[in-house]
């Protein structure tokens, strides 16, 4: 039975939510703002269509909802539960303005914290479990704050949390994981042992055999041998191989390895059987049965290619083998002709290195370029880095500045970044480069990680290196101050100090030192300035998109006749809508269209 009453159908649709009875509930919701809008029950809809799975319409709603409701802590967390469970990163950033928000809000608090956990973000994971820990000391917390703390390196601390915060709680993974990494095995494998007892937990046991074998080593080989006779779990053979392997025993490994392919054909244990028969073949044992075990290896994976990556480790452990046991030529072929057929990444970058290894350079070239043209990301930073080892930076700029042009993710970009900001090379003195690393980072700040965050500070450290050295004292000051301000805490490779150091010598430089506070910036700083050939670049235009591009920007107006007379066709709306869209994708407003007249459809030049 309907009741009656408006009120008592709001109460009722709280209360069937609160009973999991989300269907029955979002359908309340729906007969409810039929009749009038209500904030309330526009969330709880919201909140249903979440819980039912409908992710797409609970996207749209909490969208709707956060233009109404910007300071919403709730709305944003939800938003942001939504987007974590479509794989979308743009939750980090909801998380974190929902904490922002309320720092009460210990729902979204433990959301967010677990999923920085899920994404092994343990520095920006530790205050905000530090932070739950301080309101309510849940032992769930304090796991987790061990965890995270055991992460940074701060295992000790892990330790004392668990004795000062754990409140006599049992012993779990992570206060293992903590010993381990302080070194004290004993305790560790005690520890584990007893677990292990309690919960038959297999990735306990894994952790009490591999803590033995690291202070008794015939007691930990007893141990496998007892468990590996009553238990099938490969991984605990897989451990058991290791072992064997790393104490000379490598008769009995290869044996064990043999058992344990023929038992799983993952791709990680069948690789460990060939290297252990290559380290065979050393001792004068035939060679064939090893290069057999190779080669079907790789083309298994070549079949499915299910991991380049791991098929790149696969070939490359290949073709150091192959280097060793037969002449230049004859293993040249041989290689060649097992993996350089197939024109995936992993294959063509074996190839180039297997051609830069015998200094033959112009080949090596040719094989990362084609890597590069098969996979603009994995196989251009290759030829990138080539290029720049081989004095081509001309090139080497070029590519990076594709590349950075066209990465989506985030994590993707923080590994453009972290190659252009390496000290392995001479990326980092590209101006262009850093310019366009620096704006790409900048536009993405909100969804990166503290790894992604770390490379954004040390981008502006360089650059304000560079600004010292051209004695821009206050740009350099200015990069400084904002380097700090991205910087996350527990910082790895550049620090508070290297900034300070930095400003600290601009001030003794500086004949007069000006403030940057509230200045607004020259244009030599000015992110959205952009030249004409880096924006060519960054979105990949072609020649006619190029030509487009600088006519307008040279005359700030023009109409379709005249772009037709500079282009000599007439398919010019259709060119200029790809350049709309091209840059869009960048985040770039260059072009806008101002409607249609006499001499057909008319553009403004938007850009700076």
């Amino acid at each position: 039975m309907i009741p009656s009453s408006r009120d008592e159908q709001k109460k009722e649709a709280f209360r069937l939510f609160e009973d999991g009875r989300y269907i029955e509930s979002g359908q309340f919701c729906t007969l409810l703002l039929e009749s009038e809008k209500d904030s309330a029950i526009e969330v709880l809809a919201a909140t249903n269509l979440y819980y039912m799975g409908k992710l797409d319409d609970a996207e749209v709603f909490f969208r709707d909802l956060e233009k109404k409701m910007p300071d919403s802590s709730y709305v944003h967390s939800y938003l942001a539960k939504v987007l974590e469970a479509r794989g979308d990163e743009g939750a980090i950033a909801e998380y974190a303005t929902a904490v922002s928000l309320d720092p009460s809000n210990q729902d979204a608090l433990r959301s967010y914290a677990e999923y920085l956990l899920a994404h092994k973000d343990y520095r920006a994971a530790l205050p905000v479990f530090k932070r739950l820990v301080q309101m309510g000391k849940k032992p769930a917390d304090v796991r987790h704050m061990m965890q995270a703390l055991s992460g940074i390196g701060e295992a000790h601390d892990a330790l004392s949390a668990h004795t000062e915060l754990g409140g006599g709680m049992a012993p779990g993974h992570e206060y293992v994981d903590a010993l381990l990494k302080t070194g004290n095995f004993p305790a560790a494998a005690e520890s584990a042992n007893r677990i292990y007892k309690e919960t038959r937990d297999p990735a306990v046991l894994r952790k009490y055999l591999s803590a033995l074998s690291c202070y008794d080593v015939p007691a930990s080989l007893e141990a496998y041998i007892d468990h590996i006779q009553s238990d099938t779990d490969c991984d605990i053979l897989f451990d058991y191989v290791l072992l064997l392997k790393a104490h000379g025993n490598t008769k009995e490994a290869l044996s064990t390895a043999r058992a344990l392919v023929k038992r799983s054909g993952q791709p990680v244990y069948r690789l460990m059987l060939c290297d252990l028969l290559a380290s065979q073949d050393k001792t004068g044992d035939t060679g064939e049965e090893t290069l057999h075990a190779y080669e079907q290896l790789i083309r298994d994976e070549l079949a499915t290619k299910n991991d380049l990556d791991m098929l790149r480790t696969i070939i490359s452990r290949y073709r150091r083998h192959l280097k060793t046991c037969m002449p230049a030529a004859d293993a040249t072929r041989r290689f060649l002709g097992i993996v350089s057929q197939d024109l995936n990444v992993a294959s063509l970058l074996e190839t180039a290195v297997w051609y830069e290894e015998a200094e033959n350079a112009a080949e090596a070239r040719s094989w990362y370029y084609r890597a590069y043209r098969a996979d603009f990301l994995t196989g251009g930073l290759a030829y990138a880095q080539f290029l720049d080892a081989h004095g081509e930076g001309r090139e080497c700029e070029k590519v990076m500045l594709y590349i950075l042009s066209n990465v989506k993710k985030s994590a993707d970009l923080s590994r453009v970044a972290a190659v252009i900001v390496s000290r392995h090379g001479t990326m980092r003195q590209l101006k262009r480069l850093m310019e366009q690393l620096l704006s790409k980072l900048e536009s993405r700040r909100a969804t990166l990680n503290s790894e992604g965050l770390e490379l954004l500070a040390m981008a502006f450290f360089i650059a304000g290196t560079n600004a010292q050295e051209e004695q821009d004292f206050a740009g350099c000051k200015y990069y400084c101050l904002s380097g700090m301000d991205v910087l996350p805490a527990h910082s790895r490779a550049i620090h508070l100090e290297d900034f300070l150091t930095l400003i600290r010598a601009c001030k003794e430089k500086s004949v007069a030192d000006r403030p940057i506070m509230n200045v607004p910036q020259t244009k030599k700083r000015a992110a959205a300035s952009t030249p004409a050939q880096v924006i060519t670049d960054q979105l990949g235009l072609t020649e006619q998109e190029a030509k487009i591009l600088e006519f307008i920007r040279l005359h700030r107006t023009a109409n379709e006749m005249e772009l037709r007379k500079v282009l000599n066709t007439r398919r010019v709306v259709g060119i200029v809508n790809r350049l709309i869209q091209k840059a869009a994708a960048q985040g770039l407003l260059l072009i806008a269209k101002k409607g249609v007249g006499e001499d057909g459809e008319a553009y403004e030049y938007t850009g700076t």
